[in-house]
């Protein structure tokens, strides 16, 4: 048990200081290995011991309820990683917001795509990526109907540069 909670220590230690999502896996595959190793064996019938019989109880205090065990407003391992410093724009974005963003906001131009995603990811602060994105990405601006995939855009873009 010891072990286990050095090794979620770590994990959380190297969540906080931002190391290589490969690294962070690593941990929690050690993790698993632990959990599986230090399994209890399955007791006999005859280490069970025989279940107390239920009557009718009061219970003072308050009842946990599901929602508040499970509180969102804990972060948790996945928030952790999600704020976790990305290396380039591209690599912040899943390959359904790509083609949203290169169909929308680029007309299918996959060159003028690269060219912005490489300016962006060169760029050393927010408002710098927001002058050149929206060089790239004016004409779009203005059209209401996609103005909500211009808006998801700003935000992976200031998400990516939050984390620096």
């Amino acid at each position: 048990m010891e072990r286990l909670k050095q090794l979620t220590e770590k994990l959380n230690r190297q969540t906080i200081e931002g190391v290589s999502k490969e690294a962070l896996l690593e941990i929690g595959f050690e993790i698993i290995r632990e959990l599986m190793q230090s399994e209890q064996p399955v007791q006999s019938e005859e280490q069970v011991q025989a279940p107390k019989a239920l009557g009718p109880e009061i219970h003072t205090g308050t009842v946990q309820s599901l929602n508040d065990r499970f509180n969102p407003s804990v972060p948790d391992l996945s928030d952790r990683l999600q704020q976790l410093r990305q290396d380039t724009l591209r690599s912040a974005m899943g390959i359904n917001d790509r083609y949203i963003f290169l169909e929308t906001l680029f007309r299918g131009d996959a060159h003028s795509f690269d060219t912005m995603m490489g300016l962006l990811d060169h760029a050393k602060t927010v408002n710098d990526a927001e002058l050149i994105a929206g060089q790239y990405i004016r004409k779009v601006q203005d059209n209401l109907e996609h103005a909500a995939v211009v808006e998801k855009f700003y935000e992976l873009l200031r998400s990516r540069f939050s984390a620096i």
